[in-house]
This record gives C-alpha cells, sequence and structure tokens, in this order.
C-alpha cells in the first residue's frame, strides 16, 4: 500500500498543493493551496516569447480552466511582488473571470492598478494592500507574510497554516546586509520556523551560483561615480522592475543636476507608479518628457536618459537609437551608454548585436564586468538558499521557480542544509503534492491539464492559441498544401479531378508524379469511404481523409508534414476547412 493509500485509509485530511506556471521554467509563476472547498492562489504572471520562435504571439499565461471550475473555493489571490512573472497574468486572468480579492503589497498594487487601465471589459476584482502585519483569514486558513530583500521594494514570503499543516512560500528572495531599503526579515522568518514548517516552496532561480552575491550597494555606489563623472548625456538601460536602484539612481541624477529622461512605456509606468504609491520620492519636475527634451535646449551634462532595452529588444529605444532609427534622439561620441544588467538565458545573441551597434555609433559604453560592478542579482544563491533553509526549519522542500538543473541544484542545497532526500520533493507544472494531516506530504499521479495559453499581438488570449501555433510552427516548418475536392454525396463520387496548391513544401511543376499519387490517393480513399458509408459522408470525414493522405505521401517522398487545409465543394456550397 502506497503512502497515499495509507494515509487515505486513516481518514487523513490533505491540503493539495500544485502549480500552474513556474516550475522547470522563468516566468508565469501561479501556485494553488487547496484545502476541502477553500482555494488559495498565490501569483499570476507572465512569461514573455522569444519573436524569433513565438509565432506571432508575444506571451504566455497559465491556463486557468482550474481557477475558471473551481472559482466557488476562490478566497483570494495573493501577490508576492510587483515583477511581471508575477503580476503580468493578471489582466487576462480578468478578462476570463472575476476576482473577488486581489491581495498585494504597497508597490506592487501601484503598479497592477496602472496595467489594468490598459486593459477593457474586465470581470469585477478587488486590489487590497497587506502588509507584514497583515494576517488573512479563511475557513481553513491562516496567512501571514515575512519580507525579503528583492529588486523592487514590498517583496513578500508568504506562510500558510492549514488544518493539514503548515507551508511556506518564499517568492523572490536574496541577503544583502549592506544594501539600503527592504531586507530580509530573519527574525520573522525564525519565528515562522518555529511553528514547525511543513513544507516549503522555494525559489531556484540562482541556486547554481556558489557563495554570496554581490551587494547591491557596489552597484549603486559604482553607478553612482559613473554618474558624477560623465561630462556628457548618460543614456543607462536597466530592467523597467528593478525599482530599488532606479529609485537610487533617479535621485543620483538629480542630485548631480541632470534632468531624467524616461523611454520605454514599462520605464514610464513603474516609475509613475513608485511616485504614486511614495517609494520613490522625488520632484516631478526633474522628470521631463521626450517632448519636454524635444522643445528645450539642455545642456548635454545636464540630461539622464533611463531607459530598458538593455536585453536588444527590436523595438526598445535603446535599440531604436543605435539604429539610428529613432525619431528625436541620435547617439554623439560625447554620449555613455551604462548597461546595468546581465543578459537573460536565451537573449545573449540580441545583447551582443546591440553591444555591436552601440560601438559602431562611436559612443562610451560600459557593460557589467569584473572590473565595472553594474549589476547584481535579486535572487537566492546556494549560501542565500542554504541561510533561508536554516532559518525555517522545513520538513520537506519544494524547488520552484527556475529550469530543471537550478531546481535539482536547490535540492542538493536543501540536502546540505540537512533536509532528507526524500523529503525533497521535485514535481511538475500541475502535479499535486498532498499534505496529511500527520505532516506527511507526499507527490501524486494527480495532474491538473497544463498547456500554454498564449497572448496574441492584440494582448488578447485567444481559445485556439495552441492550435493556432502548432499550426504557424508546422507551416514556418513544413509548408502549407491546400486541396479542393468537389463531391457528389448522394452518388458518391467524386467529382472532378482534385486540385493542389502549394507553398513552402514542395514545388508543383518539379513533383509531378508527386501530385498525381496524392490526387488519386484522395479520389480513391474519399470514394471508398462513402462507399462503406449508408448515410451521406460528412464534411469533417472528408477534410481527415485529404488530411491523412496528403501528409502520409508528403512525409514518404519529402520528409515534410504539412499544413493542409481543404475546401470541398458540394452540390450545394463550398465549405473551408
Amino acid at each position: 500500500m502506497s503512502l497515499i493509500e495509507q494515509n487515505e485509509s486513516a481518514n487523513l485530511e490533505s491540503t493539495n498543493i500544485f502549480s500552474l506556471g513556474g516550475i522547470e521554467e522563468i516566468g508565469k509563476n501561479m501556485f494553488i493551496f487547496e484545502h476541502k472547498d477553500e482555494i488559495w492562489i498565490i501569483d499570476c504572471g507572465i512569461k514573455f516569447t522569444n519573436p524569433a520562435v513565438s509565432m506571432g504571439f508575444s506571451a504566455i499565461v497559465c491556463p486557468f480552466d482550474y481557477v475558471v471550475k473551481n472559482i466557488d473555493k476562490v478566497q483570494g489571490l495573493i501577490i508576492t511582488h510587483g515583477h511581471e512573472d508575477h503580476i503580468g497574468g493578471i489582466p487576462y486572468l480578468l478578462t476570463t473571470i472575476g476576482i473577488k480579492k486581489i491581495y498585494a503589497g504597497k508597490m506592487a498594487k501601484s503598479i497592477i492598478e496602472g496595467k489594468l487601465k490598459e486593459f477593457k471589459n474586465l470581470n469585477p476584482y478587488e486590489i487590497i494592500e497587506y502588509s507584514d502585519k497583515t494576517v488573512l483569514e479563511s475557513k481553513y486558513f491562516n496567512i501571514d507574510f515575512f519580507r525579503v530583500r528583492h529588486s523592487i521594494p514590498d517583496s513578500f514570503g508568504v506562510c500558510l497554516q492549514t488544518p493539514s499543516g503548515k507551508i511556506v512560500q518564499t517568492g523572490d528572495f536574496r541577503f544583502d546586509f549592506l544594501a539600503s531599503g527592504d531586507q530580509s526579515d530573519m527574525w520573522k522568518m525564525v519565528e515562522i520556523g518555529k511553528r514547525g514548517i511543513d513544507v516549503l516552496l522555494c525559489e531556484s532561480t540562482n541556486a547554481l551560483s556558489p557563495g554570496f552575491s554581490n551587494s547591491e550597494k557596489y552597484v549603486v555606489d559604482e553607478l553612482k561615480r559613473e554618474i558624477k563623472i560623465a561630462k556628457g548625456r548618460i543614456f543607462m538601460s536597466i530592467f523597467a522592475s528593478n525599482m530599488s536602484r532606479i529609485d537610487e539612481i533617479i535621485r543620483t541624477a538629480i542630485a548631480n543636476k541632470r534632468k531624467v529622461v524616461l523611454l520605454g512605456r514599462a520605464m514610464i509606468n513603474n516609475v509613475q507608479s513608485s511616485i504614486s504609491a511614495g517609494i520613490l520620492k522625488v520632484p516631478k519636475s526633474e522628470i521631463i518628457s521626450v517632448q519636454d527634451y524635444n522643445d528645450a535646449q539642455y545642456p548635454e551634462n545636464q540630461l539622464f536618459f533611463l531607459m530598458t532595452g538593455s536585453q536588444g529588444e527590436e523595438m526598445a529605444a535603446l535599440n531604436l537609437i543605435a539604429s539610428g532609427k529613432h525619431s528625436s534622439i541620435q547617439f554623439n561620441d560625447r554620449d555613455l551608454v551604462i548597461l546595468s544588467s546581465n543578459p537573460i538565458p536565451g537573449n545573449y545573441e540580441q545583447v551582443e548585436s546591440l553591444i555591436n551597434k552601440l560601438y559602431k555609433t562611436g559612443v562610451n559604453v560600459n557593460i557589467n564586468s569584473s572590473e565595472k560592478n553594474l549589476h547584481s542579482t535579486g535572487h537566492a544563491t546556494q549560501t542565500e538558499s542554504q541561510l533561508l533553509i536554516k532559518l525555517i526549519c522545513p520538513k520537506y522542500i519544494v524547488p520552484v521557480h527556475g529550469s530543471f538543473d537550478q531546481m535539482t541544484a536547490l535540492r542538493k542545497n536543501g540536502e546540505f542544509s540537512g533536509v532528507p532526500h526524500d523529503n525533497l520533493l521535485v514535481v511538475v507544472n500541475g502535479q499535486k503534492i498532498k499534505l496529511f494531516n500527520n505532516h506527511t506530504a507526499v507527490i501524486t499521479d494527480e495532474f491538473v491539464d497544463i498547456y500554454p495559453n498564449f497572448v496574441d499581438s492584440n494582448n488578447k488570449l485567444n481559445k485556439d492559441s495552441v492550435e493556432l501555433f502548432n499550426n504557424r510552427l508546422k507551416l514556418s516548418e513544413n509548408g502549407i498544401v491546400a486541396v479542393t475536392v468537389k463531391v457528389d454525396k448522394k452518388a458518391k463520387k467524386v467529382l472532378e479531378t482534385p486540385l493542389i496548391s502549394t507553398k513552402g513544401c514542395f514545388s508543383v511543376t518539379n513533383s509531378k508524379n508527386l501530385i498525381d499519387t496524392i490526387i488519386s490517393a484522395i479520389k480513391k480513399n474519399i470514394e471508398s469511404a462513402m462507399a462503406a458509408k449508408e448515410n451521406n459522408i460528412g464534411d469533417g470525414e472528408i477534410k481527415k481523409i485529404v488530411e491523412s493522405t496528403t501528409e502520409y505521401y508528403s512525409w514518404k517522398y519529402k520528409n515534410k508534414k504539412p499544413l493542409v487545409k481543404t475546401i470541398i465543394f458540394t452540390a450545394e456550397n463550398p465549405v473551408h476547412l
């Protein structure tokens, strides 16, 4: 008898824990905690796609089917912090279904409110601000929070106490004892650890990196030096979500008598949200728009441009200026460009191309290196995750928020920290863990259906997005074959010779024998199917015959699996399938 069967036969209560996204990936974090007729959700993020392979889709969010099906159970959505991979899916969730209560810290609340203004037809919602003093209670859950250090203010970990046991979700965190601003609250972590934590869901983004990471203080000090000694204009590109650093840099630029010009919608929105939330306390008169910059004649040594685009995004302002395509800004050899970031995995080629473009313009370029500390991570290294594990003292650890190698590294960190190997639970998205009230956590064979929920270029979810993506992928790799057939269903005959046209699969003019073979097989197979049926054959069945026949011979003779589109003419009307 398995552990699950033993616990269930003993009539032990259980709490289900699983993710809709955020495991074996960076992005679209969304975690479900379910006990009987109650569900609490933590985070609802987005994952941006690589334009080179995304087939016209700009991003992916989690599938919301489980939430929709169980909406009466949902007590609330808790947001750990205001980064896109934790909040970016909220507008798409709200276009799908209403969420009565969304709980967020001060900074995240302000960013979410600004983001939701860009969307229409949202279902009802309410955003409620919480702090590390807040306690949420429902029939089966008691929830409180602890502050963590991250690259955005008001970041939190969450403790959920249920009848089956106690769970901690870390959110994104690190330890940095020198930097100003929010610190990871070690005292609260110790207090939570004394409760007897059963399951720790711990982020693993930086679990492969040894030791402690570079302090943000050294990064800010280096950037302040660069701003102070620069003679011409300064263009700094930084992640728009790194509000802790942005706060320091804007105030430094103003202190050095420079007007701040914001470029990029995300940068403008986040800075405005930070000012509205009272987190960024700077005179609004010192932050000017591109239009203000164009209208006024400011000396070069009085300008500081803060922008996104450090990842080489094609349409970002930095890339446009470097390519000479920006409408009003051009580089000169007196300018200084600072990239205060590291390339995200998958963006190395884009970033390298951007840096080469920058050098070709003649500007001075500073990038993060061993000589210049221009960037520091917001995620826990090996030693930092081990420190948190020691403070929380969990019985079980579930690695989340990372690729499989990062999750494996966190698993090893857990072993080094004294957690038994069998208590390190590695799962996939949608796979349920049951926490029983005898404090036993078990990986189950129960899965929630998980699939990519694509966002199109118009910022809308498409219910047929998976089929569209697969069709576009097939089209890009194998081309398309269009087949037109004319049938007389009553006579059970194919009228006239089927017509075939193709693009990107094989040339009709150079493949006459193949075309003749496909045409003959289609005619034969349709007539055989019609003859075998007492009633009229359906158009859907004809479509399947055309598809399977065309795909079979295309693969056999050309090693291609084309997208097949079928047009059926009957005695009445043509049918496009």
